[in-house]
Order: C-alpha cells, then sequence, then structure tokens
C-alpha cells in the first residue's frame, strides 16, 4: 500500500503504476496515442450525442433531458480526464502528483454518480411514458426537470468531494486506506445498489410493454412510433448493461480484494472510465434518430462551407427565376387586359407576339 506515483513521496520510485498515466513499463508513446485516441472519439462522439436533442425534432422531447445529462456525464470523463491524462503523460511525471491524482479521481466519480442517478431517471421517464397512464405521465413530466437536473449534479459533486477530498472514499492514488466503511457502503447502495436494480426492472417492464402493445394494437406495431420506443428502450437496456459489466471488476476488487496489486487494480478502474466512449458510439450506430442527427452534425462541422454556398447559390437561382417568372405573368395579363380595348388592341398582339 505505497503512494500510487513517482511524484509521491519518496518510497513510489518502486512503484511501476500510475494511477493517471499507467504503467512505467509501456512506451510512452502508446500510452500517450491511447489517451490522445480515446479522448478525441469520447468526446466528440458525446459532444455529437448531446448535440443530436437539439438537431433532431424526433429527439426533442423533455423527457429526453434526462438522457442528454447521460451524455453530459460521459462528456466529463471524456473532455477532462483522459485529456489531463495525455498532458500528465506529456509532462514526463513532473505534473504526475497527488492534488492532479485526486481532482481527476473527484471528476470520475462525480461522473459516475450523475450517470447512475440519470439512467434511473430515464427509466422512470420510460415506464411512466409506456407503461402507465397519460395523466400520470403528464404529472411526473411536470414536475421541475431543470431543477431535478442541477440537483442530481450538485449531489454528485457533493458526494464525490467529501469521498476523495475527505479521505472518506477508498484512497484511490495512494493506496493508503481503505475510506470510512459506513460510508463507502452507504454510497455504493444508495448511488449504484438501489438506482441498479430500479433502472433495470423499470426498462424491463417497458420492453414488454412495448412487446404486448404490438401484439394488441397492429397499427402500433406498424407505425414509428413503435420503432423508436422498442428501438430507444432495448438501447438504454444494453447501455446500462455495458455500464454494469465494465465497473463491476472494480467493484469486486475494491470491496473483495481492496490489497491487490497495481496492476490488476489500475486495469479494472481504466476499463470502467473507457466505457465512457461506447455508449454514445451504440446510440449513434444502433438507432435511425441519432444516426440521422449525428449525420446532419458531421455536415455542419466539416462540410458546413461547402453546403452553405451551394445552398445559397441554388436559392438565389430560384428567387431570381421566381421574380422573372412573376414579372411575364404580370405583364401577360395586362396585355391581356388591354387588348379589350380597341385602340390597343393591335399594338397589343404585336407585344404579345414579341414576348
Amino acid at each position: 500500500m505505497h503512494g500510487a506515483g513517482i511524484s509521491y513521496g519518496a518510497q513510489n520510485v518502486t512503484r511501476v503504476y500510475s494511477p493517471v498515466t499507467l504503467s512505467y513499463e509501456w512506451p510512452t508513446l502508446g500510452r500517450l496515442l491511447f489517451m490522445v485516441f480515446c479522448s478525441c472519439i469520447g468526446t466528440t462522439i458525446n459532444g455529437f450525442f448531446v448535440a443530436a436533442f437539439f438537431v433532431e425534432h424526433t429527439l426533442k422531447r423533455i423527457g429526453n433531458v434526462f438522457l442528454a445529462c447521460i451524455g453530459l456525464s460521459d462528456l466529463i470523463v471524456t473532455t477532462a480526464v483522459m485529456p489531463v491524462s495525455a498532458v500528465v503523460l506529456l509532462s514526463a511525471g513532473e505534473w504526475d502528483t497527488l492534488p492532479v491524482c485526486r481532482a481527476l479521481q473527484f471528476l470520475t466519480e462525480t461522473a459516475m454518480y450523475c450517470y447512475s442517478l440519470f439512467f434511473l431517471l430515464v427509466s422512470a421517464e420510460t415506464y411512466y411514458r409506456l407503461c402507465r397512464s397519460t395523466p400520470e405521465y403528464e404529472m411526473f413530466i411536470s414536475m421541475r426537470i431543470g431543477l431535478v437536473t442541477i440537483s442530481v449534479f450538485v449531489i454528485g459533486v457533493v458526494m464525490a468531494a467529501m469521498g476523495v477530498f475527505l479521505g472518506l472514499d477508498y484512497d484511490y492514488c495512494e493506496r493508503s486506506h481503505f475510506g470510512n466503511f459506513y460510508y463507502r457502503v452507504s454510497t455504493s447502495v444508495l448511488f449504484h445498489g438501489i438506482p441498479s436494480v430500479l433502472t433495470i426492472l423499470g426498462l424491463i417492464f417497458s420492453y414488454f410493454r412495448i412487446r404486448s402493445r404490438a401484439r394488441e394494437q397492429v397499427y402500433y406495431k406498424r407505425s414509428q412510433q413503435y420503432e423508436r420506443d422498442f428501438s430507444t428502450t432495448s438501447l438504454n437496456i444494453t447501455a446500462f448493461l455495458i455500464y454494469i459489466i465494465m465497473w463491476t471488476p472494480y467493484l469486486i476488487i475494491v470491496h473483495k480484494y481492496p490489497g491487490t496489486s497495481d496492476s490488476k487494480f489500475y486495469h479494472c478502474v481504466w476499463f470502467g472510465v473507457c466505457r465512457s466512449i461506447f455508449s454514445s458510439f451504440l446510440y449513434s450506430s444502433m438507432n435511425r434518430n441519432f444516426r440521422r442527427a449525428f449525420a446532419h452534425l458531421f455536415y455542419y462541422c466539416c462540410c458546413k462551407s461547402t453546403l452553405t454556398g451551394s445552398f445559397n447559390n441554388r436559392h438565389r437561382r430560384a428567387l431570381e427565376y421566381k421574380t422573372a417568372t412573376g414579372d411575364v405573368r404580370v405583364h401577360i395579363m395586362h396585355q391581356a387586359v388591354n387588348s379589350a380595348s380597341p385602340q390597343r388592341g393591335a399594338s397589343s398582339a404585336r407585344e404579345t407576339q414579341e414576348l
């Protein structure tokens, strides 16, 4: 149970693992490429995932706020934890210090607390929308969504700060203590255990309700609403199961084998951290609405100038054509009216023929 990095203490020179930059025995370039790749891909995908709710009309439901916040939770990891780890690696160990490590641990725990709670709210919203009556769903949606969202983030920040900076949680950086037993048990049960069970139950009930309604109502099964409900609910179940599976090794080690080697411990932690890359990618590849939103965002970010230029030219030509056509129509109608006059009959006929 020594210090975690070469900068943390005199005894740390014997350690070959850093909680921030992984094993010192691995090639520096390989670790750097791994962190930069995860950071760039994860930030892009999670950013597109959050932005998708603003550009795709089928996703602009107030109930999808919680699903968007799940993307924000992953965005904390891919835009803060992973890039900082890459910068620490580039500093050649100069910034591989205890305050930096604890700050990254604080951000990661905040993201995980928020992720678990927001998924519980996503499950509740799905359950009320699909399994309960319309008045009950409206009552659920009528609560202050913004206030609930801010409260979840505040709770996640406060609990993570208490665990990391007050020494109540497991010491991830130096591994010098196991934290406060009651704090660890209570946070594990209240923020991970109970929410996980309720989330799985709510999503499974919603899934079977969709299948049951599809069997009973043929028009619903043939509608686009059925496709959206079935796809989103299935992806929610898959994404949450991936979250549980990828963090289970860490939970087993930290509770059952807290004195395990640095290699196993930090591998399990980074295995769970890298999950933040895959969830949004799962939605973008398996859901039609998210694919369409990602395509719009990609074209906007990468092809905006080209598309804008061609769009303006095309519509400018169309407007000019419409203006000219309108003038011709007015001219023709004017001549047709004036041709009824005997004095202008001959001249009108000539003008019309020339036109």
